[in-house]
């Protein structure tokens, strides 16, 4: 239970900072922020319950008193974070298939109109926000009318075609 209490609690405390920077100020690379701002808390809490393990007791829980303890905190806070980091890239940008439901939903028992979501699914929806996405994560560049990868974008590119290849999935999306 000491790993789940003071993971969870770690992670509630860092989700707390997260939400309240973004209330503040909106980061630029949003993914890069949320990792940096969730392994902070994890290396400056590892270090707080580790040199206040004898004498800290939240709700009767003590904190991990030694290394495989330390092990598990640290599997199960790091997977809490990639699975929220997860979650939130889908929040961060509208999906189409998310605007769709979305859309769908707003409309109401009435139904929506095939035109009407076309009308709404268009580049500035479906494509345009990818290629800022693309410019702002370093993976792509902008120059004279041509996007063109990076070594970053081809990077991500060859390990995905590689992914894609071991689970024999097609190249399309």
């Amino acid at each position: 239970m000491t790993v789940l209490f003071y993971g969870s609690l770690l992670f509630g405390l860092g989700l707390v900072v997260h939400v309240v920077i973004w209330r503040v100020h909106l980061p630029k690379r949003q993914a890069k922020v949320i990792f940096l701002l969730f392994a902070g808390f994890l290396f400056c809490g590892s270090y707080i319950l580790w040199k206040y393990r004898h004498g800290l007791s939240i709700l009767g829980f003590h904190p991990p008193s030694d290394l495989a303890q330390y092990l598990q905190f640290w599997i199960y806070y790091v997977s809490l974070t990639l699975a929220y980091m997860i979650t939130y890239s889908a929040i961060e940008a509208d999906s189409p298939s998310l605007i769709i439901i979305m859309r769908i939903h707003e409309a109401g028992s009435s139904g929506l109109a095939k035109e009407s979501l076309e009308g709404v699914m268009n580049d500035r929806i479906l494509i345009e926000p990818r290629l800022k996405d693309l410019l702002v994560d370093k993976m792509a560049d902008f120059q004279e009318g041509k996007y063109r990868l990076t070594k970053k974008g081809v990077l991500i590119a060859r390990l995905f075609t590689f992914y894609r290849g071991i689970i024999k999935a097609g190249k399309g999306g």
